[in-house]
C-alpha cells in the first residue's frame, strides 16, 4: 500500500504544489514530504482532509493497485419517511443481485431503516425539505452503510434507545432503538465536521452461507 506514492501522483495531477495542500489539509509541508516519500504515514483522519482537498476518495489511498474497486449504490432522498420504502426495495435488489444471505440483508434493511429515520427525525428543522445520502459498498466480505447529512450535530451512539415511532400510515416499524443497530451491524463509528456534517457508519460482514449463489 502505497500512500506516499499515490499522494504525489494526484497532487501532481491536479497541479498543487506541497505549500498549498499543506495549507488546505492544515498540516506543515514538510510533514506532507515526508509522507510522499515513505517516511510516515498518516493518521486517518489526516488522510480524509488529504483526499477531500484532492478530490478523490480516502479508499484510493488505502486500496492495494491490485485490488478491484468496490461497487457502490449511492441514494439521494428527501428528509421524508414516506421515501423509505422505496429505499428499502433499491436496497433490497442491491443486496439480491450480490447473492446476500437472508439474514445479513434483513440486518442491513433493519439497521438501515432505524438510522434514517433518526436523521429524518432529529437533524432538521420540522417543514424543512432537505436531503440525506445513504451509500452502500459492497465487497465479498462486508458491506460498508455511510448516512451522511449536513443538519444538526447528532450522535446516535450517545443513546442507548430512540422514541421515534412511525407516524406515516403504512410505514414499517422504526424508532426500535440504537441497541438494535448495535445488535445486528458488526461495527458502528460516527463522527461530524462542519464542512461534511454527519456521518454514520455501519460494517456488516457477509456470512459464510450466501444462499442461492451460484458458482460454477
Amino acid at each position: 500500500m502505497d500512500i506516499g506514492g499515490k499522494l504525489k501522483d494526484v497532487r501532481r495531477l491536479k497541479g498543487m504544489s506541497l505549500r498549498d495542500l499543506a495549507r488546505r489539509v492544515e498540516v506543515s509541508a514538510s510533514f506532507l514530504s515526508q509522507v510522499e516519500q515513505g517516511k510516515c504515514q498518516p493518521s486517518l483522519e489526516t488522510l480524509s482532509r488529504i483526499s477531500a482537498a484532492l478530490e478523490v476518495k480516502a479508499d484510493y489511498f488505502l486500496r492495494d493497485e491490485e485490488e478491484p474497486a468496490k461497487e457502490v449504490l449511492e441514494i439521494k432522498l428527501p428528509n421524508q419517511l414516506k421515501y423509505l420504502s422505496v429505499v428499502a426495495s433499491l436496497v433490497t435488489e442491491a443486496c439480491n443481485v450480490h447473492h446476500l444471505p437472508k439474514q445479513d440483508m434483513e440486518d442491513i434493511l433493519l439497521a438501515m431503516d432505524e438510522a434514517c429515520t433518526n436523521i429524518i427525525k432529529y437533524a432538521y428543522e420540522v417543514g424543512s425539505l432537505e436531503y440525506l445520502t445513504l451509500r452502500l459498498t459492497f465487497d465479498p466480505e462486508r458491506v460498508l452503510i455511510e448516512f451522511r447529512d449536513k443538519g444538526k450535530p447528532f450522535n446516535p451512539l450517545t443513546l442507548s434507545h430512540s422514541n421515534l415511532a412511525p407516524e406515516v400510515e403504512g410505514q414499517n416499524a422504526g424508532g426500535l432503538g440504537i441497541s438494535v443497530i448495535k445488535k445486528v451491524m458488526d461495527k458502528i463509528e460516527y463522527h461530524y465536521r462542519v464542512d461534511q456534517g454527519n456521518c454514520f457508519t455501519l460494517v456488516k460482514n457477509v456470512s459464510d452461507s450466501r444462499g442461492g449463489r451460484d458458482e460454477s
